[in-house]
């Protein structure tokens, strides 16, 4: 749990950052703003940088609660969407002041915990036998992926997204995490082979199933001639 002091420099660094960016952000000012010394700064923290990944690692903790256990693809979006506008000055402060790896690390420390989450429910959920070696190099992937799209959206501005673009992310999404585990299904094959083979079976099955009859077959006709 977050100590009083550590809340209270996180809030100095908030209120300075509608004002500035963070790389002109010293450590004097926050602790002028605070109301405490330096030394007592850094006790709890290397330099404003390291404050600044406590304060996205206290982000994760909140959003990311016991109640988030079951949650999906859409309601992990949403709650991100609404986190980050919800901070949108420290956000916005933050990333015009951070290089890509910086703000990569900042990022994974917000949803690296939510899609871990996903990831050890889904496993659970449908018997997925993996390593959890392969399984944490999925939930990177999965989160590197996402936090692209992130940094894609914080750099435009953080517009307001609309349900149209909302639900295409979903789509995209949905069901992502999940097929990436059970390629890794140790209790199973997956060759690329056979995974395009029954994918495209079941296409021409249903193409099939989907016309109807002719009334009469050319053999059909033959023979009545």
């Amino acid at each position: 749990m977050a100590g009083k002091t550590e809340r209270q420099l996180a809030d100095s660094l908030k209120k300075l950052l509608t004002r500035k960016t963070l790389d002109r952000i010293t450590v004097r000012d926050i602790t002028d703003d605070c109301g405490v010394n330096r030394q007592t700064f850094y006790y709890h923290f290397h330099d404003v940088y390291d404050l600044v990944e406590w304060m996205f690692r206290q982000a994760a903790e909140m959003y990311m609660t016991e109640e988030s256990e079951d949650m999906n693809w859409q309601e992990l979006t949403e709650r991100i969407i609404r986190s980050f506008l919800e901070e949108k000055s420290f956000i916005m402060n933050t990333y015009y002041s951070l290089d890509r790896r910086q703000l990569d690390r900042f990022l994974g420390q917000f949803l690296t915990p939510a899609v871990s989450t996903m990831a050890v429910n889904l496993r659970d959920s449908l018997e997925i036998d993996i390593s959890e070696e392969d399984q944490d190099m999925v939930v990177r992937v999965i989160t590197y992926s996402v936090i692209g799209n992130l940094a894609e959206w914080i750099g435009s501005g953080m517009p307001e997204l609309s349900q149209e673009k909302r639900g295409k992310l979903f789509r995209i999404m949905d069901g992502t995490l999940e097929y990436s585990l059970m390629k890794f299904d140790r209790s199973k094959v997956w060759l690329p082979e056979n995974v395009k083979a029954e994918e495209r079976s079941r296409r021409e099955g249903a193409e099939q199933g989907g016309k109807s009859a002719p009334c009469g077959s050319n053999e059909e006709k033959e023979q009545e001639e």
